[in-house]
C-alpha cells in the first residue's frame, strides 16, 4: 500500500487552502476507502449496513464538544444495508467507534506543529472520554517543498531547510501519546504523510517517500496506520 492517490489528485487539482476543509475531507475519504478495502471485519459490517461513516462530526463527551474529521460507527436503528455498488453508507453514526483527526503543516512548520501536536493530544483524550473502547487515529500532512504560496498572503513563504523542518514535525508526532491497550490516553494509530506542494504549480505536487518521510516498517508509515486502525477495531468491536 502507498499513500492514497485520491488525495494527491485533489492537491494537484485544487491545492491547499487553510480555511477550507476540502483537503481534509479528500484525505478522510481516501483513508475510509483503504479501511474498507484492507480491513475484513470493517468491510463486512459496512456491507451489511452495520457500520456507517461521517465527515466533520461533533463528538460529545459529557458537556465537551470536539469536531472530528472522520468517524465510523453503527447506524441508527432503522438504517438498511447500502445499495449495490456502495461499500459503506455516509450517515452520522449512532455511536462512534473510530475517530480520526487530520492536521496539516504547510508552512511556518515550527510554529504550526506545536498547535497541531496539541490538537492531537486533545483529540485522543476527548475520544477516550467519550468511549474508552473507541479507536483514536491522528494524521499529520507535512509539506517538504522549499516554498509555499498561501492563498491568504501575497508573498511566497521560503523554507530554507524543508527536510529538517519535516524531521522536526515527525519527531513531534512521535512524541504524541500512544496507547497499545485500553488503559490511559493516547492515539491507537498515527501517521505522517509528506507532500511536496508549493501551491502554485499544482500539477507538480507529489508525495515524498524518501527520508525524512516514514519508510515502510516505520510505525508512522501510512500502511502501519491503516493496519493499526483495523487491528484495534477488530479486537474491540
Amino acid at each position: 500500500m502507498t499513500n492514497p492517490v485520491a488525495f494527491l489528485n485533489h492537491l494537484r487539482s485544487e491545492g491547499y487552502h487553510p480555511r477550507s476543509d476540502k483537503h481534509s475531507n479528500s484525505l478522510a475519504r481516501a483513508i475510509l476507502d483503504d479501511l474498507v478495502r484492507h480491513c475484513p471485519k470493517l468491510r463486512e459490517k459496512a456491507r451489511l449496513g452495520m457500520l456507517v461513516y461521517a465527515l466533520n462530526t461533533v463528538l460529545m463527551a459529557g458537556t465537551s464538544e470536539w469536531n472530528v474529521d472522520l468517524v465510523l460507527g453503527p447506524p441508527s436503528l432503522d438504517t438498511v444495508a447500502p445499495p449495490e455498488g456502495t461499500a459503506i453508507l455516509e450517515e452520522v453514526p449512532s455511536t462512534i467507534e473510530i475517530a480520526i483527526e487530520i492536521k496539516s503543516v504547510m508552512t511556518e512548520h515550527r510554529k504550526a506543529v506545536k498547535n497541531r501536536k496539541r490538537d492531537l493530544e486533545a483529540h485522543h483524550e476527548h475520544v477516550h472520554n467519550y468511549n474508552n473502547r473507541a479507536v483514536a487515529g491522528g494524521v499529520f500532512v507535512l509539506n517538504a517543498s522549499g516554498a509555499f504560496q498561501s492563498p491568504l498572503r501575497p508573498q511566497v513563504s521560503v523554507h530554507r531547510d524543508p527536510k529538517r523542518l519535516v524531521e522536526h514535525c515527525i519527531a513531534e508526532l512521535r512524541a504524541v501519546s500512544a496507547r497499545g491497550g485500553m488503559k490511559g490516553y493516547g492515539l491507537e494509530a498515527k501517521c505522517a504523510i509528506v507532500v511536496n506542494l508549493d501551491n502554485r504549480n499544482l500539477g507538480t505536487a507529489d508525495y515524498v517517500t524518501e527520508p525524512p518521510a516514514p519508510a515502510v516498517g516505520d510505525p508512522l508509515h501510512y500502511d502501519a496506520f491503516i493496519r493499526s486502525l483495523c487491528e484495534n477495531y477488530t479486537a474491540r468491536f
